[in-house]
């Protein structure tokens, strides 16, 4: 089945707007909240955002409870308990730096992957950045939704109704297995981006192709997301929001 991000993420937004609704959130910043009661920051990337539709989920599901915080303010003496980049394309090595030290000093940072959607040039360079700087290897994009599963993937996937005038019509959807911080399973929105066990604990795979993980660092932790959890937070996903709430518990 071939579709396009925003064709797919657009009907899903609309068929979940019945299930779920979201009250509507300002883009706050940082500046308007006192630093002793930030627990979770999103950084903003702008530009360096490939999926802006990811951002909005994790507003969405946080409801306020975070400060948003664009690129340009991210300091390595702001402390706060985890730091979440939705959408992650790519980002300058001060910036790499910065989160590197956050790390150091006992901040989870939260990095969620949106390579998935980048040109094969930039996809390069996406895969050069998490490596120099967090020691991270990822592989190429793999497509679920195209249709051409393996077969460890295949077993990752569950067929659901399809809402068309074909009433015993079925999709397959692939879902994303986690074991931490809870087992639970996910639907995947988009192409995931395999990462390499050696990098840290597996936490999330897709049938048997692994996705993401977690690396302990001196204080805080790395978690790596190669299959994109906002888009699923924007349309409500239980699943989505349960995961996301017990990493914010951590």
């Amino acid at each position: 089945m071939n579709i396009s991000r925003r064709n797919f993420l657009g009907g899903a937004t609309g068929c979940a707007a019945t299930l779920w609704s979201f009250q509507a959130i300002g883009l706050d910043t940082l500046e308007s909240r006192p630093e002793c009661a930030l627990h979770c920051v999103v950084l903003d990337l702008n530009s360096r955002c490939v999926l802006r539709e990811s951002l909005r989920g994790y507003q969405a599901a946080l409801m306020g409870e975070h400060g948003l915080l664009p690129e340009t303010g991210l300091d390595s003496r702001r402390r706060c308990q985890i730091v979440i980049v939705p959408g992650l394309g790519a980002i300058g090595p001060t910036t790499a730096s910065t989160l590197t030290d956050l790390l150091e000093a006992g901040t989870h940072v939260l990095l969620e992957s949106g390579a998935g959607f980048l040109r094969p040039a930039e996809f390069t360079a996406h895969q050069r950045m998490l490596h120099r700087h967090f020691g991270i290897v990822v592989a190429p994009p793999v497509d679920l939704w195209a249709g051409n599963f393996t077969d460890e993937a295949f077993r990752a996937c569950r067929p659901e109704r399809h809402s068309s005038k074909t009433p015993n019509s079925h999709v397959f959807v692939p879902y994303v297995n986690y074991v931490w911080p809870r087992e639970i399973e996910v639907r995947d929105f988009s192409r995931v981006i395999p990462v390499s066990a050696s990098a840290g604990e597996v936490i999330g795979k897709v049938g048997a192709l692994p996705v993401a993980l977690r690396r302990r660092t001196a204080k805080g932790a790395l978690i790596f997301l190669g299959s994109p959890l906002g888009p699923a937070l924007r349309t409500g996903d239980p699943e989505a929001l349960s995961w996301l709430r017990a990493v914010i518990a951590l």
